[in-house]
Formats: structure tokens, sequence, C-alpha cells
């Protein structure tokens, strides 16, 4: 991408510091924005705005929208699991589980736009990546509910994969829109606790 000069002489001026204050930024405004607005409204001049840089500057540090928002994914993901972890560290066992997918339900269903991974605007977003890039955000995706099902510490008595296809399966209903005739939250719930004794091995203190 090509600079006007005056805004590839203010973007020179920039250190290693300010470039990683920047960009530190620039991921937590398009975090929020991919929250609340999605991904298309989460536009460059919201994020340039937001932080206080022209647009040249932006593009100093990004060659597109999208590297940001591949970098803001990967960061969320690494939260989800420290959240996870964090919880499961303080409540182990089945109920430890069944409290950390309620509250990565909770997470899902606040913020649709984010985790609605088939919603056209979702969808636009993939479209404007490589297919290699897709391809390893899919492959990050399911490694994070294999990391959650291998750092609970239960013993299942059915196949890895068929967990982590069911608990896809349970959580895809925080992000549904359509309007369900019961509070899908409670669904959720009922669904949850009726699974997870035919997944996991519980023992005489049902733990």
């Amino acid at each position: 991408m090509i600079l006007n000069e005056r805004s590839n002489s203010m973007t020179k001026n920039f250190t290693e510091e300010d470039i990683q204050l920047l960009k530190e930024k620039l991921r937590e405004s398009c975090a929020h924005g991919w929250k609340t607005k999605g991904y298309k409204l989460t536009n460059i001049a919201f994020l340039t705005k937001e932080v206080g840089i022209s647009t040249g500057s932006f593009y100093r540090l990004y060659e597109t929208k999208e590297e940001l928002f591949l970098e803001v994914l990967l960061m969320i993901q690494e939260q989800l699991k420290e959240q996870w972890n964090s919880i499961m560290q303080t409540n182990p066992g089945i109920e430890g589980f069944k409290i950390a997918m309620r509250w990565l339900f909770d997470e899902y269903a606040n913020y649709p736009k984010l985790y609605s991974f088939s919603s056209p605007d979702y969808l636009l977003f993939l479209n404007k990546l490589p297919q290699e890039k897709i391809e390893s955000f899919r492959e990050n995706d399911e490694n994070f509910l294999h990391h959650v099902l291998e750092h609970s510490h239960l013993k299942m008595k059915i196949p890895k994969e068929k967990a982590y296809g069911i608990f896809s399966t349970l959580l895809f209903t925080a992000t549904m829109e359509k309007e369900f005739a019961y509070n899908k939250k409670e669904i959720f719930g009922f669904l949850l606790d009726s699974s997870v004794s035919q997944i996991f091995e519980v023992d005489e203190k049902g733990e």
C-alpha cells in the first residue's frame, strides 16, 4: 500500500514501544467493536477514531483489516482458555465443567456477532481470507474445545470427537437468533445436565 507523504512521515516516528502499544489498543477496540457492532461496522474508520491514529498509520501497523481481526480471534481464544482454566481450578469435577459450560454459553449468547460463525457478517469476514488462513482459524477453533475437554481432567465414556460434536452443538444454540418457545438458557442447561453423565465417568460422589 502506498501512503501519502504526510502519513508516511508521521508513521516513521513510531518506536517499537509505540507500535506494540497501538496494536494492543487496536486489538482491544476491534474486539469491543466486533462484539457490539459486528465485523462489517467495525471498519478502519471506526478503529482509527477509537485509537486516535490516521488511516496511514493503521496501514503501517497492519496490511489489511483482516490481519487485525485474525489477531483478535487468537487473542479471544486465549482469553477463553484462561477463563475456562480458572473456573475449573476453582470448581473441579463434573460440576465445575457444567459451571464453565454455562459461562461459555453466556459469553456466546451475549456476543453473537463475534461467535455466530454461520452469520452473513461472519461469512463476509471469512470470504476475505486466503484458504490457508480459514483452515488455520477452523483448526484453532476446534483446538479450543479439545483443550476444554483435555483440561477438565474428566474421564470420558465416549470418543473425544463425539463429545466435541455434542458440546459444539449445544453451544451453537447460544448464537441462534430464532425465537425459542422456552428460555434457551434453561434448555441449554437441561441438555447439558442430561449429557454430561452419558459423556463422562461419574464417581460415587457425583464428581
